[in-house]
């Protein structure tokens, strides 16, 4: 029997099935390269307890220890740390663009949360100020308490508005040792007092050096407690990625909250 040509009908159905085939595959590879993350590239810079430095080119510290014991099992991805202290400014700027996948700790502000993922919060910690023992303050309910110091800071580093005034000077530092950097300006006599919007690491740098009888933290009262993050790259990182961190994260503290696992680290760093 001789065969029949295929209508131009016909070849159109024919055509518009491997059409709609070959959409389909491309349409499962995307959604395969969008879910099967890669590695992520986690960047960090020292701030004692919380990051203490790399040691056997592994770094230290309770908010690294925390991730890894609590946090990445349960999220179940693979991950690498940098294998340097990186400068938090050089962070920030690596993340924007995607250099890497995640920055270990970090601050909110509203400019922050247009070039960054924002997942919920693992540290909530209030603020203070760290001001020589000799120095009359014992508590700051204003602003203008603070007029005519000299404070030390970081270079990049969040600033809420109400702590913003032409009458305080902000000694502001970059590059490592930050911290530590800053309390030895204080115990110098250099600056009047250390912005410290996390106590905690300030309070570890005292015990360490044994300057608690030298320095005192005063509690800022006008201002809300700061909230520390894991952010992440809006380059490299899927929205589905933040929504297993949140989850990942409510486990872990559901398991023991940071804020209890970094007491640990309080006095002693990490072997």
């Amino acid at each position: 029997m001789e065969r029949r040509p295929a209508s131009c009908s016909e070849r159109n159905i024919k055509m518009r099935a491997l059409q709609a085939i070959f959409v389909s595959l491309l349409l499962a590879l995307v959604s395969f390269s969008a879910t099967a993350q890669e590695t992520l590239r986690i960047g960090y810079f020292d701030i004692p307890p919380h990051v203490t430095g790399v040691k056997d080119g592994r770094p230290r510290g309770a908010a690294i220890s925390y991730f890894e014991e609590h946090i990445a099992p349960r999220l179940g991805l693979p991950f690498e740390w940098a294998t340097e202290v990186t400068a938090p400014t050089r962070l920030m700027s690596q993340l924007k663009e995607g250099e890497i996948d995640a920055m270990i700790f970090l601050g909110k502000t509203d400019e922050r949360t247009q070039i960054f993922h924002y997942p919920n919060p693992y540290l909530i910690i209030p603020e203070a100020i760290a001001l020589k023992v000799e120095n009359p303050l014992e508590r700051i309910s204003s602003i203008d308490e603070l007029y005519g110091q000299r404070l030390g800071f970081l270079v990049g580093g969040r600033i809420p508005e109400p702590l913003q005034s032409d009458q305080i000077t902000y000694d502001l530092i970059a590059g490592k040792r930050l911290m530590e950097r800053n309390v030895e300006k204080l115990l110098m006599g250099r600056i009047d007092g250390i912005y410290a919007p996390l106590s905690t690491a300030v309070s570890n740098i005292l015990e360490d050096t044994g300057a608690f009888d030298e320095v005192k933290l005063v509690p800022i009262e006008f201002l809300a407690p700061v909230e520390i993050y894991t952010v992440f790259s809006k380059q490299t990182v899927q929205l589905d990625t933040i929504d297993r961190y949140n989850t990942a994260l409510a486990a872990a503290s559901a398991e023991v909250e940071y804020k209890e696992y970094l007491k640990g680290y309080l006095s002693t760093a990490p072997d």
